[in-house]
């Protein structure tokens, strides 16, 4: 049985149609990332923080339940940007480092007011470590989708 080769390749029009496409989706800057990946980053990091109000309560099994959490969400994730076909723009490191230094800032914080006020510092630390993830992810998807329409 003999097939056509040509069947199987895209015309010169259409490859040259979705390389476009790609170069307008990777120069854009806009990596498809889902509505749900930073409120769940943002219920792991509050729970992070909130295991602090726990101490010596802390078990082993609550410590690997969030590592377990973390890992699931970042393979749903890179599944779901290879099925994209966009190779996806990490976040740069001045912006891992504007998302990250306020959490590093809240844990210190809850460490010096811990002996001060107890297991419910910890609480507002985690809720304002969780809201500060959330609202970051938000800000950057909107300003990353904002920049892909301008370019368009």
């Amino acid at each position: 049985m003999e097939r056509d080769k040509d069947a199987l390749r895209p015309s010169p029009e259409e490859a040259a149609a979705a390389l476009k496409a790609v170069q307008q989706a990777r120069s854009a800057g806009y990596t498809p990332i889902p509505a749900w990946f930073f409120p769940t980053l943002g219920l792991l990091v509050g729970g992070v923080l909130m295991l602090q109000a726990l101490h010596e309560i802390v078990s082993l099994a609550l410590i690997v339940a969030l590592v377990i959490g973390y890992l699931a969400i970042e393979r749903v994730y890179n599944k779901q940007v290879d099925r994209s076909g966009v190779a996806p723009r990490e976040l740069t490191m001045r912006q891992q480092l504007v998302l990250a230094a306020p959490l590093l800032l809240l844990w210190i914080a809850g460490q010096l007011l811990d002996d001060r006020w107890g297991p419910v510092v910890w609480v507002v630390i985690a809720v304002t470590g969780a809201c500060w993830t959330i609202g970051y992810g938000l800000l950057h998807n909107r300003r990353a989708r904002e920049r892909a329409r301008a370019s368009a």
